[in-house]
């Protein structure tokens, strides 16, 4: 073996293969507070390395933040496009619609495709149908706007993109439970772990999300800028806990 070959083989290349990642990689890029315990970065790299998520994708978000009784909770959120790459790779999937319900200025209600609501109109819900190769009929799902808008952020900007985005996560959860069935996105509050002592951090759920959101791009631009190699971290380390968008 060459002295290249064996260069190679120590290079690991965590922005492309979430496999690779270690607590040590957890910590160092998503856990800059250092708010997380060893359990809860343990319960990260499950998820990340068992369900073939990448963070450095923005598949799933690893996310320490205050919550309203004052204590700091750890969320793992995955974005809609991991569930759709999910589900593209079941070889019972067949596509999918969806869109959102709106009542008319005649009071009539209407399932519209995408995200387009009529002027007029107020929107209601969102609808999807997922089909599969194996099921007679579309798994068919549809969700309410006042139960999942949090009044905050996108949900005021882009509340149609939103409730259709949750109503599609919900139908492809329940077509495919055996694969994205314990997947959790943001509306649905995330895969919430343990809670663990308060540093009273003074950003909210939102916001740390999107500064996650950030430093993932910033990181990603820098190594493409300065690492046109695959990009080379610290040896893996040993005997690291192995259990268990944002994308609009």
């Amino acid at each position: 073996m060459t002295n290249n070959q064996l260069v190679a083989q120590t290079k690991r290349d965590i922005t492309i293969d979430p496999s690779l990642l270690t607590g040590a990689d957890i910590k160092k890029y998503f856990d800059p507070q250092n708010l997380l315990t060893e359990k809860q970065i343990g319960q990260a790299l499950a998820l990340c390395k068992g369900r073939n998520l990448n963070p450095f994708a923005n598949e799933v978000y690893i996310v320490a933040y205050k919550n309203r009784n004052g204590g700091t909770e750890f969320s793992l959120i995955v974005s809609k496009g991991a569930f759709l790459k999910r589900a593209a790779q079941c070889k019972d999937y067949e596509g999918f619609e969806a869109g959102v319900v709106a009542v008319d200025g005649e009071g009539v209600m209407h399932e519209r495709k995408g995200a387009i609501v009529l002027p007029g109109d107020t929107l209601i819900g969102g609808w999807a149908r997922v089909y599969r190769k194996n099921f007679k009929v579309p798994v068919e799902i549809f969700v309410s706007r006042e139960e999942y808008d949090k009044k905050q952020s996108t949900w005021n900007s882009m509340p149609a993109t939103m409730i259709r985005k949750t109503a599609l996560v919900n139908a492809l959860r329940e077509a495919f439970p055996e694969d994205l069935g314990n997947m959790y996105t943001e509306d649905d509050g995330g895969e919430t772990f343990d809670r663990i002592k308060d540093v009273t951090p003074q950003e909210s759920r939102e916001d740390v999300v999107a500064r996650k959101m950030a430093q993932i791009e910033q990181f990603n631009k820098e190594q493409a800028h300065t690492d046109p190699e695959p990009a080379q971290t610290e040896e893996p380390i040993q005997g690291e806990l192995l259990d268990g968008e944002l994308e609009y």
